[in-house]
């Protein structure tokens, strides 16, 4: 795949090129043959995906390996014909695109965060912390996600939940492998420490069997959705299908409610939860100032898609940006989102005054 998308990219970048001669020179630019470079690529792109059966993520890969890789080169090569200005115009482009591309695809995917978030509630007694782990969207398990996994023990978190996307490959012999290497990781570490369990959902790369990935880890592994009871909190969690469902199986319960399901999508049908916990967007990947992330594949606003949103009838949504990244023909790149775990602090509510407000009696 790589080498075909190289291929393609060439291609679309030396068509382009030859577009751009046959221009006046007086109005050859470096940023208009860089828009014609990528619109041919994009052709390319829609080309391939009718050839080669492309998913959408196909076409972005090549869009982004023209940009960031060909694209500098090829403006450096420019910058050899013209002149004065445009020359130097050419050269800063390609250094802009050579730096962005760098940090997207080099820099910010290994660039993990630990995000500390705070969350009170007259519900809560005495405070808590949750460690959301989401994403985790990997085809070769090791260092980076054994890493991101100890980070989050660090924190000694006292409830550990798993919001899906777990190993990212085709069904066979390869996933199977990359499966155990996963669970040789998890059962390195202390998870059956953590005080009110660990536990995961599925995602949407999962397949059937995907619960044996947690084998021996002490990580509960929920094959179906499911609502049980840990220490104060009341804890439903959401198969990935149910996460996105218009009516979500979400009892109504007494004290602190956590609900983790893959997709946040079932936010928006206002379940009866103090707390909503999700993945799946990955923050977006890409995210631009002042506009936020190009695509989520979710239903919920944008602004929505990551981080910390009280909601406007009551309760919180947190949305991991993920510790992984989308795999297969889509291009591995992060900008401007780096990979996350999450934090949460449940603490009580506190009234004007500063003192901690009555909690109400378990089931009252």
């Amino acid at each position: 795949m790589s080498m075909l998308v190289s291929v393609l990219a060439l291609v679309a970048y030396a068509v382009g090129s030859l577009v751009w001669l046959r221009r006046d020179p007086a109005q050859r630019s470096a940023a208009a043959a860089l828009v014609g470079a990528e619109l041919w690529t994009l052709l390319v792109g829609v080309a391939a995906m009718v050839a080669f059966r492309w998913r959408i993520f196909g076409v972005m890969q090549l869009f982004a390996w023209g940009l960031f890789l060909v694209g500098p080169l090829w403006l450096l090569g420019l910058a050899v014909v013209l002149d004065g200005r445009r020359r130097v115009a050419a050269a800063v482009l390609a250094a802009l695109l050579a730096a962005i591309g760098v940090d997207a695809f080099v820099i910010e995917p290994r660039w993990l965060e630990v995000s500390h978030l705070q969350v009170e509630s007259e519900e809560i007694r005495q405070p808590l912390t949750i460690a959301l782990i989401a994403d985790l969207q990997t085809d070769d398990p090791g260092p980076w996600e054994q890493e991101a996994l100890r980070r989050a023990l660090d924190a000694k978190p006292d409830l550990v939940v798993f919001a899906g996307d777990f190993v990212h490959l085709e069904p066979g012999a390869p996933r199977e492998a990359e499966q155990g290497a996963l669970n040789a990781i998890l059962r390195a570490l202390p998870f059956e420490d953590v005080p009110l369990g660990a536990w995961a959902v599925n995602g949407d790369v999962e397949v059937k069997g995907w619960e044996t990935i947690f084998d021996g880890t002490g990580i509960t592994a929920a094959s179906k959705s499911t609502t049980v009871t840990t220490g104060p909190l009341a804890l439903t969690l959401l198969r990935a299908e149910d996460s996105r469902a218009d009516s979500p199986p979400v009892p109504v319960t007494p004290g602190f409610h956590v609900v983790v399901g893959h997709s946040p999508d079932f936010a928006m049908t206002r379940p009866p939860a103090d707390l909503l916990l999700a993945g799946h967007t990955h923050g977006g990947q890409v995210q631009l100032p002042g506009f936020g992330p190009l695509m989520t594949l979710s239903k919920v606003p944008r602004a929505w898609a990551s981080g910390h949103t009280a909601l406007p009838w009551g309760g919180d949504l947190v949305v991991s940006r993920g510790i992984g990244m989308e795999r297969r023909e889509a291009p591995r790149l992060r900008f401007l989102c780096r990979p996350e775990v999450v934090l949460i602090e449940l603490v009580p509510a506190t009234s004007r005054s500063g003192t901690v407000a009555d909690a109400p009696p378990p089931g009252g």
